[in-house]
Order: structure tokens, then sequence, then C-alpha cells
């Protein structure tokens, strides 16, 4: 799933157990972190791939996640039962990790 924003991409992939509201939950919490990360750097494009795993009537949520930005790439991956919980981790390091390579040069 595509979603249009002021960044060029950003990509849900494998984000099918999720219905469409959870999904637009999911966008606006990647797309807080976009509107950070364009005050400091130029964003190519954000993914984020969804793996949901069952462990004994629990549903745990793999979130890996890539952001192509003008100096490079980051990626971070978290689980949680929570995929929204884990999508904000996944997007708190990248984001994070952006801020201190440009703070670094």
């Amino acid at each position: 799933m595509k979603a249009d924003s002021n960044i060029n991409q950003i990509l849900f992939e494998k984000f099918d157990s999720l219905d469409k509201e959870e999904i637009l939950v999911a966008r606006k919490i990647v797309e807080k972190y976009a509107q950070k990360i364009k005050k400091i750097t130029e964003i190519k494009q954000i993914k984020l791939e969804m793996r949901a795993h069952s462990k004994i009537k629990v549903n745990n949520f793999e979130i890996k996640g890539r952001i192509e930005y003008a100096q490079g790439a980051v990626i971070s991956d978290q689980q949680d039962i929570n995929p929204f919980v884990a999508i904000d981790l996944v997007m708190e390091k990248m984001f994070k990790e952006i801020q201190h390579k440009i703070d670094r040069k």
C-alpha cells in the first residue's frame, strides 16, 4: 500500500492483517516521524514491512523499517504484540539514527 504525503513515498508491505482504520493509524505514526525527519534532511522513501507471528493465542508483530534519505539509508526492526508500538519504536530508532548521522557532519 502506498501513501502519498509531502515526502516522495511511504510504502507499507504485508500489512494485510490490519484493517483500513488500523492502517490509517500506522500511516499517522509514520507521517509524524516523516515530518520530523524532513526538518533535517530530504526523505526519498520510507518502507515498512510487517510480519505477524502467532505464539500461543497471541500475535507478535515484527516490523522492519528502512528510510532512504539524501545522505544514505537507515534500517531498524522491532517486535511487539501491538503493531503500533512496534511501528513507533522502529520509526523513533531510525529518526534518532538519522539525526545522529546528520549532526556528526
